[in-house]
């Protein structure tokens, strides 16, 4: 009875330990894109915006109420041409006390001339002592001096009476207005503008390791983002040798060859070449970065389809593209999203990136 009841048992014993092994979890699909050529050759597109080459911040060179804003915004200058005005009543009261005090220089000159005149005569005659006639030669120095200083404040305070007209110095366009009739404005304080004339340049930005690889005189291919099917020819005319307060370098590019429908504050593209080969960047989608420690990184896919990381060095973020530097040869296979979601080591089912996928395709299931 005993070997009957347990012989279901070991057949039950039997029959569980001859299940079928569970088959391998799916591989997770993931977007690859295939590294096309080791560089592309180029520091940076950047935008920028187009200005004169010339401009300057004008200013009255006297404080005062202003009576009058001859320009407004756009308005085209020439040379010489009145800008603005201010109250001139104070300037013409200082222009006439120093009339007033330059009448009485001369009257005093001229009487000093006389005195030493006749003392001279006396001397002359022995009715005069020698030291009379020093004090009269000290007089006449005097205000002969005193004649000279009131005629530089006349010359000083009439300059200024005409300083309550800002005037243009040259051809332009002015491109700022800061000030209305009826502000009081100090001297040197910028009320205008001015874009002159001449040629036309586009000032961009660019970070620390793209200012090192820009040299002045090389060619930059411009574009404009009102007419993006034609490219103007620049060149690099300064790049700063200090960092603004972003901590970006402001870099000028001329246009050699704008035309009209190149106008003061329009948008524009350019793009920089890379100084050497060292310096070439890697465009990648902008899925494929990730932070490893401190350090952006990407993941590489080898020939059995595992990730392997390597470390690189962001050289510009687009809106479509990262640009980057490092060991990232020719036929390279780079995740192209998802790569926070991957591991080291981990093995994927690639999937041929289209160019289009959002940002996050690659971590699918």
């Amino acid at each position: 009875m005993r070997a009957i009841f347990f012989a279901p048992l070991l057949l039950l014993a039997l029959s569980a330990c001859s299940r079928p092994a569970q088959p391998p979890a799916p591989l997770q699909p993931a977007l690859v894109y295939t590294v096309t050529a080791a560089g592309n050759g180029q520091a940076g597109v950047y935008s920028g915006e187009v200005h004169a080459r010339r401009e300057a911040e004008l200013g009255f060179r006297v404080g005062g109420k202003v009576t009058a804003r001859l320009v407004d915004l756009g308005s085209t200058v020439k040379p010489g041409q009145i800008l603005g005005r201010l109250d001139p009543q104070d300037a013409q009261f200082a222009t006439a006390q120093a009339r007033a005090q330059l009448a009485g220089a001369e009257s005093e000159a001229a009487n000093a001339a006389s005195e030493l005149a006749r003392a001279q005569q006396l001397v002359a005659q022995k009715f005069l002592s020698q030291a009379a006639l020093d004090a009269r030669i000290n007089a006449d120095k005097t205000a002969r001096a005193r004649l000279a200083a009131m005629r530089a404040q006349f010359n000083i305070s009439a300059n200024q009476s005409r300083y309550t007209a800002l005037t243009a110095d040259a051809a332009g366009v002015v491109s700022a207005v800061n000030f209305e009739a009826g502000q009081v404005v100090s001297a040197g304080q910028p009320v205008l503008r001015v874009a002159y004339a001449g040629d036309k340049e586009v000032q961009v930005r660019v970070g620390e390791a793209q200012a090192r690889q820009l040299k002045t005189g090389a060619p930059v291919p411009v574009q404009l983002w009102a007419a993006p099917g034609k490219t103007y020819a620049g060149v690099i005319r300064e790049v700063a040798p200090a960092a603004d307060e972003n901590r970006t370098y402001l870099v000028k590019v001329t246009l050699k060859d704008a035309d009209d429908a190149v106008r003061l504050g329009m948008s524009a593209t350019a793009a920089f070449s890379a100084a050497d080969a060292s310096a070439r960047s890697i465009a990648l989608p902008p899925g494929a970065l990730f932070q490893q420690g401190q350090q952006p990184a990407v993941w590489v896919v080898n020939a059995r389809h595992q990730l392997s990381a390597v470390p690189v060095e962001v050289v510009q973020y687009r809106s479509n593209a990262i640009l980057v530097r490092g060991a990232l040869p020719a036929g390279s296979q780079v995740i192209a999203a998802g790569a926070h979601k991957l591991l080291a080591g981990q093995k994927i089912q690639p999937v041929p990136y289209d160019g289009v996928s959002p940002v996050g395709a690659g971590s699918r299931a």
